[in-house]
């Protein structure tokens, strides 16, 4: 099952307001002290499930793009799709795109990371949980606490 990624975030944040109902309730209304304060815990299960959930990214026009969330691992036009650290490219235009790493600083090439060109009709699966520039103009410089960093980027030919 596929869902819009504003469907997605409002999940999110009815799980994590589900989480701290009861805990708020038993300190501030019935005054229990931190009885059920070990129910906020349960939020750190949120960044694994975040993480861990693959985004659809599909262009059908030159620039026009939607953003996609899978919420249970399934089969689409024959492709099957499940969880993990990744993302996937649908190209449904008639454009070819390109899906690169930008290196800035001291940042070199790892040994996964691999341009893509990804032709009219094709799916890529690329092994990043976010897209840093999705059809927009890369940065010329960014600011790190390091001598490097390593971005990507998503843009039409």
């Amino acid at each position: 099952m596929i869902v819009s990624a504003q469907t997605y975030n409002i999940l999110l944040i009815v799980i994590a307001v589900l989480i701290v109902v009861k805990p708020f309730y038993t300190r501030l209304i019935t005054k229990q002290d931190n009885k059920h304060d070990w129910m906020f815990a349960f939020l750190i299960l949120l960044l694994p499930i975040n993480w861990f959930t693959p985004t659809f990214i599909t262009l059908t026009k030159w620039f026009e793009y939607k953003k996609e969330v899978l919420l249970f691992p399934s089969s689409i036009d024959g492709v099957s799709y499940s969880y993990g650290w990744n993302n996937y490219i649908v190209n449904k235009s008639l454009e070819n795109l390109v899906f690169e790493y930008v290196y800035y600083g001291d940042s070199k090439r790892e040994d996964d990371e691999v341009d893509k060109i990804i032709p009219p009709g094709k799916i890529a699966k690329v092994n990043e949980v976010k897209i840093d520039f999705v059809f927009e103009k890369q940065a010329k410089s960014v600011s790190t606490k390091s001598s490097g960093a390593t971005k990507t980027s998503l843009y039409c030919m």
